[in-house]
């Protein structure tokens, strides 16, 4: 496991001075508003930070190829998600893009499919195996990361991009943002990084065949019309909407934000009964902690 060290390089956000917290991976110390630190390192393929307020920030930077997906960066943002989901200070999380797009999915033109090839009987084998080594856990981390996550979806989000856009708790988008599943269309595969799930339970079954077998580029202001995303807001405001929602994430009780993903991932596949049921079990427990007590004390105080 990583430790956590404080730092005390103090960076400018606006006009406001303050105090950031960096991991000892050498993540590099940028503010919220994309300025870095000259003096910090950073990971080769991945921005981090995380202000005093707990909101972390994790940015794919390889904005050369959009931000595609490699066997190193990969690992890159699953290691950063390992210290983040143990580091107290976290209170949610933002994921975004270098450059003009969020992520452009696989990149096929690295070496993703090399190490190991000797062992692989054929390429689809490869491809299952690079799967379940690198992207699932990857994108299993994302889903049951256990602070609340919001994707700033900067650009195109295609092939596994829209997957990872659309793998979050509150998805924000750009107005020059767009989400295209490319697999079937331009590689005869099928979708994958969770789009197939994501987007049939948040847009229904005609829409999220639509999209994947037609492969269009759906923009930004259709994706807010079909619910898919939370806001679609002008590019230079996608941050500062991105934090500020963060910073209302961030003063939530982190199991209530678990519950409540829970109660709604899992609602699709429960009848009303049952549902219900869960609320109750969960409630038992949510109304013994502190929080609540304490919630019910001042608004009886304010009565």
């Amino acid at each position: 496991m990583v430790d956590l060290i404080i730092t005390h390089q103090v960076a400018a956000v606006r006009s406001e001075p303050f105090r950031a917290y960096c991991v000892s991976v050498r993540l590099p110390i940028i503010s919220p508003c994309g300025g870095q630190d000259r003096n910090s390192d950073s990971m080769e393929n991945i921005n981090v930070t995380i202000d005093q307020g707990g909101i972390a920030l994790l940015e794919l930077n390889r904005p050369d190829v959009l931000n595609a997906l490699n066997a190193p960066l990969m690992r890159e943002v699953r290691q950063a998600l390992e210290t983040m989901a143990t580091n107290e200070h976290v209170r949610a999380l933002i994921i975004t893009g270098a450059g003009r797009a969020f992520c452009a999915g696989a990149d096929l033109g690295a070496d993703v499919l090399q190490a190991g090839e000797e062992s692989w009987e054929t390429l689809g084998q490869a491809v299952s195996d690079q799967m379940g080594r690198e992207f699932n856990p990857m994108m299993e981390m994302i889903h049951a990361f256990p602070r609340p996550v919001i994707t700033a979806v900067n650009g195109i989000a295609a092939g596994g991009g829209a997957g990872l856009a659309l793998c979050a708790d509150i998805v924000l988008a750009s107005e020059r943002a767009a989400l295209k599943v490319v697999q079937p269309q331009q590689l005869g595969i099928a979708g994958d990084l969770g789009v197939n799930w994501l987007l049939s339970r948040v847009s229904g079954r005609a829409r999220a065949l639509g999209m994947c077998l037609l492969g269009d580029t759906v923009p930004a202001a259709t994706l807010n019309q079909w619910g898919l995303v939370w806001d679609c807001v002008a590019p230079e405001e996608l941050m500062a909407r991105a934090m500020d929602i963060a910073g209302r994430l961030a003063t939530l009780p982190p199991e209530t934000v678990l519950a409540t993903r829970r109660l709604v991932d899992e609602a699709p596949g429960d009848n009303f009964a049952h549902s219900l049921e869960k609320e109750r079990e969960l409630q038992k427990h949510l109304c013994d902690q502190p929080v609540f007590i304490e919630s019910v004390r001042n608004f009886l105080d304010g009565c």
